[in-house]
């Protein structure tokens, strides 16, 4: 589990000092500060005009994975005199930065006499797969007086078509049921020196419905709740992460958990060990069509016999022979159903035979229509490409196969609402280190086999699912907030205020040894009862019948001194923390639980000072509403419900564009309005309902509610 560092100054830190002093909500740039100007000053510091902030379809990071082949370019002109106008730039780009400086070109836009600095289309060569692109810029003013050039920046492109995955499967634990712990797949490989050093290493990868990937012991990034949410009969989030400084020669492991994340929300699943016996959700995934052929099927067959053709979609996907690993599995695209016969037709044909019994299993509907398939549930699944390009420019590649190790892991539970059960007993110390045992009698904490066993290979969600690059900014930890309190209300229950309402995690330092098996349980709220426990109306709704249960729990493997957790598949919404499940005789203080605030990474982009106290924390309270609310999608509030629902942002955008920068993300909320429309044809503009946080969805065309109400206090 990574680690968040101690240490640096935090946006709440800042923010509160500027509030506290009277002297306003601005975000001032100080050393370590999580936020990012969307109106950033010059780098170097130096006088006269300058050309800062390239970005590529709004992005200023030098992204990788681009999978935009006409991207888009944007700058900003700094430090220039009252009256300043852009009369013309040039744009220059080259594969690296030697060549840029060389002035060996991929293209050169000569002087173009234009005042825009935003939305300037490529107009260089086609770009192709995992292609970089190094570029910069200078402007004219009125007066035909030129800027320095900009100081470089660079993107580069992912991998573009379904065949640059090459012999990437997707894989699964086969025969896992939702109701057994997350799994956890790792790959052993060899960096040998023939072809000398590996010069640059990229890791394309996507787990459905969340993963956390580590290369040798440590993450391959910062971002958290990765991919992110999607229509994922539609398309699915993949990343691509610089790895270079990760791989060592000789042994390496590569590591990732899966959570389920909005992939799959059930209520169903409790666990006694925890007192999760009623799980809360806003909604629920629907469990598509499962069953066996009845007969067996010849290789060229169009039409199976099957058990049953309920909960099957035409223009969806059929899954034959999905046992044994998937050795044999075949996915087809549904052209009609016979439910009279119980028979499946589909295209193209078979192109092995199959036995009678063989087990298959239907996707959602991806033409949606009346049916809310957003919402099929799409049980954890894996696909992943390691490069490794050396010296003398060969390439070694690691693909997802069987020949990946997969087992239970420590996370017992997993909710996208309710909350997560994890239960350290059941950690592999070093899993993911070089030379990790990943045998079947490698041993857990608790002197248990973890069981690795062979990666089954998996359907895709849908044969209609593309993998996509994320456009908009990553999730990460962007503070991190210190209780101002701690209370006792009962006997063994404590209660941690952290004086802001935010969106993110928990994480908990059991300070002193603990004994193995110890469970403790976080519980977050954004209201007290009168009795100063936890109220937890505001985090869920609907009534009993969604379930009750939000919480995360920690069970303690008692090794060491300190442990030190926090949840990775979920987040909550919250003000107040409340502990339970402490051995007795144990005093928490304000170090046993820490807020991780999580939102978007996206920059900000203005601020408000004034001399009313009462402004500043309106606008303050306002901020931390936002925050809260920019997640993978816009939500409507980070509890309850954590849905898009468009009028949420739409209403208020004219206020939210003013706080941060939303070029990029604005790019992959898009996406999510087209996926959330139905694909079957009808004329209708309205959304469909599909219970989704993921889709851009919406009650209705006059639906309005306030912009994270519960985010706000």
């Amino acid at each position: 589990m990574a680690e968040v560092s101690n240490g640096t100054p935090s946006r709440r830190q800042v923010v509160g000092t500027m509030a506290a002093s009277a002297a306003g909500l601005a975000l001032p740039v100080a050393p370590g500060l999580p936020a990012h100007s969307a109106y950033a000053q010059p780098q170097d510091g130096g006088g006269g005009t300058q050309v800062v902030g390239l970005a590529i379809d709004g992005r200023e990071d030098h992204p990788l994975g681009v999978d935009n082949p006409a991207p888009r370019l944007s700058w900003r002109v700094v430090q220039a005199n009252a009256g300043w106008l852009q009369s013309a730039y040039q744009i220059r780009a080259a594969r690296t930065e030697r060549e840029l400086d060389a002035g060996r070109l991929l293209w050169d836009s000569g002087k173009v006499r234009s005042a825009a600095q935003s939305d300037v289309g490529w107009r260089g060569p086609e770009l192709g797969s995992r292609d970089r692109v190094v570029w910069r810029v200078r402007v004219w003013d009125a007066k035909g007086g030129a800027t320095p050039w900009s100081r470089p920046a660079s993107w580069e492109m992912g991998l573009l078509r379904r065949s640059d995955w090459g012999d990437a499967r997707w894989i699964e634990y086969a025969g896992r049921t939702v109701d057994q712990p997350l799994p956890v797949f790792a790959r052993a490989f060899r960096v040998g020196g023939r072809g000398g050093e590996v010069t640059r290493a990229r890791l394309y990868v996507s787990g459905v419905g969340l993963h956390v990937a580590r290369l040798n012991g440590r993450p391959v990034t910062d971002e958290v709740l990765a991919p992110g949410n999607s229509n994922y009969q539609l398309s699915v989030e993949y990343r691509a992460y610089d790895v270079t400084r990760l791989v060592r020669n000789g042994d390496n492991t590569l590591g990732v958990e899966l959570g389920h994340g909005t992939a799959l929300v059930t209520r169903s699943v409790t666990n006694a060990a925890t007192g999760r016996s009623a799980p809360y959700s806003w909604w629920q995934s629907q469990f598509k069509g499962t069953g066996t052929l009845v007969e067996g099927a010849a290789r060229g067959a169009t039409t199976v016999k099957v058990s049953s053709v309920a909960n099957y979609h035409v223009g969806g996907t059929v899954n034959i022979d999905t046992g044994d690993g998937g050795e044999r599995l075949e996915s087809r695209t549904i052209t009609a159903l016979d439910t009279a016969g119980t028979g499946i037709s589909f295209q193209p044909a078979l192109s092995s035979d199959h036995a009678a019994g063989a087990a298959i299993s239907a996707s959602g509907n991806s033409l949606a229509s009346t049916d809310p398939s957003a919402g099929a549930a799409v049980t954890p699944r894996l696909i992943a490409r390691l490069e490794l390009t050396k010296a003398d420019g060969t390439v070694q590649t690691i693909v997802s196969d069987r020949s990946w190790k997969t087992a239970l892991g420590p996370t017992t539970t997993a909710n996208w609402y309710s909350g997560s059960d994890y239960d350290a007993r059941r950690e592999q110390p070093a899993w993911t280190a070089p030379g990790a045992d990943l045998s079947a009698a490698a041993k857990r904490r608790d002197g248990t086999a973890v069981g690795w066993v062979d990666a089954g290979i998996a359907p895709p969600p849908n044969l209609t699912t593309e993998l996509v690059w994320r456009t908009a900014e990553p999730l990460k930890v962007v503070d991190q907030l210190r209780p101002v309190s701690v209370a006792q209300p009962q006997p063994g229950v404590w209660v941690f205020d952290f004086g802001q309402n935010f969106a993110g995690w928990p994480r908990l330092n059991l300070d002193g040894r603990v004994l193995a098996g110890t469970t403790v349980k976080l519980q977050p709220a954004e209201s007290l009862n009168a009795d100063g426990t936890v109220n937890q109306a505001s985090v869920r709704g609907g009534g009993a019948a969604r379930g009750t249960d939000i919480f995360a729990a920690y069970t303690a493997h008692g090794e060491a001194r300190d442990e030190t957790w926090h949840p990775q598949f979920h987040y909550f919404g919250m003000q107040w923390i409340q502990v339970t499940g402490l051995p007795e005789g144990y005093t928490p203080t304000r170090d046993t639980v820490t807020g991780l605030q999580i939102h978007a990474d996206v920059p900000a982009a203005g601020a408000v000072r004034t001399s009313d106290e009462r402004i500043n924390r309106i606008h303050r309270m306002s901020r931390y509403s936002i925050m809260s609310n920019v997640m993978s999608t816009f939500t409507d509030c980070p509890g309850r419900e954590k849905l898009a629902y468009p009028a949420d942002y739409l209403q208020p955008f004219a206020s939210l564009h003013r706080t941060f920068g939303y070029s990029a993300y604005l790019r992959t909320m898009e996406r999510h309005l087209a996926e959330g429309q139905s694909k079957a044809g009808e004329t209708s503009a309205t959304l469909r309902s599909r219970r989704r946080c993921t889709t851009g969805v919406t009650r209705g065309a006059s639906a309005t509610r306030s912009t994270g109400a519960t985010a706000s206090s």
